[in-house]
């Protein structure tokens, strides 16, 4: 009796000094330290400098439906210099009605993590990006999907995802998604608006590791938050990018 219960208090102690997954450190080999995010719009974005920005497109929205993955690729055209790096974002919607609501099967997560990887074969992509604001119970769908992705990627292909800030701040319910990295979208935070920037005001750091390599903030906030040095910032715009803008933001 004595044995299991010494054995049942080794488990838990080694279950929780399980290594974390953290930020890919090759990224900052390939990935330029800034990053545009290019929503559905016109966009030319032929006047960045490639060796200090990179472009993360909208190639696409899915919507799940009842057992229905429904794509909508982007309509609208960019326009990017030779030589950008460019990330293929992928949007993911979920119907929320009850007769509508997504039946989250293995089929469902192979469908997806094969349109996103189709995503690859559009011009100059060099990376993919998931886009979903899953909510708990969706996240169990999310991290199959993910790990269906990652085994359908060709090995050396970035994988990143977007997270609330909120994800960043709480408990690593995400920590064992193999992705890259996770980028904290510190901006549109709604109710979590002040509480987030008072925690990182004070001094504070994501307690997820894989959100500790960038930032997502966007040029119409002001978000009134000294940022960590050597981590990528990926920039959102309420409007197309102009070249004022980059210059606004030196």
């Amino acid at each position: 009796m004595k044995l299991s219960l010494v054995t049942f208090v080794v488990i838990l102690i080694l279950s929780g000094c399980q290594p974390k997954n953290v930020v890919n450190p090759n990224l900052s080999n390939t990935m330029p330290t800034k990053v545009l995010w290019a929503w559905e719009r016109p966009e030319d974005l032929r006047f960045i400098d490639t060796k200090q920005y990179g472009v993360a497109f909208l190639a696409q929205t899915l919507t799940l439906e009842t057992d229905n993955v429904l794509p909508k690729p982007r309509r609208q055209p960019l326009e990017t210099a030779p030589g950008t790096y460019i990330i293929a974002v992928t949007r993911i919607e979920t119907k929320k009605g009850s007769a509508e609501r997504p039946t989250f099967t293995p089929e469902m997560a192979t469908k997806v993590a094969s349109l996103v990887k189709n995503t690859l074969d559009l011009p100059n992509v060099k990376g993919v990006q998931i886009d979903f604001d899953a909510v708990v119970s969706e996240r169990n769908f999310y991290r199959s999907m993910m790990k269906e992705l990652k085994n359908q990627l060709p090995p050396e292909t970035p994988l990143t995802m977007t997270s609330l800030a909120s994800w960043c701040t709480g408990d690593a319910w995400f920590n064992d998604f193999p992705v890259d990295e996770a980028v904290p979208m510190a901006f549109q935070m709604g109710a979590d608006d002040e509480k987030i920037k008072n925690y990182l005001r004070n001094g504070n750091d994501w307690n997820e590791p894989l959100c500790r390599g960038s930032y997502g903030i966007s040029i119409d906030e002001d978000i009134g938050v000294e940022l960590k040095p050597k981590r990528r910032v990926y920039y959102f715009s309420n409007s197309a990018w102009k070249s004022a803008d980059i210059e606004r933001m030196r």
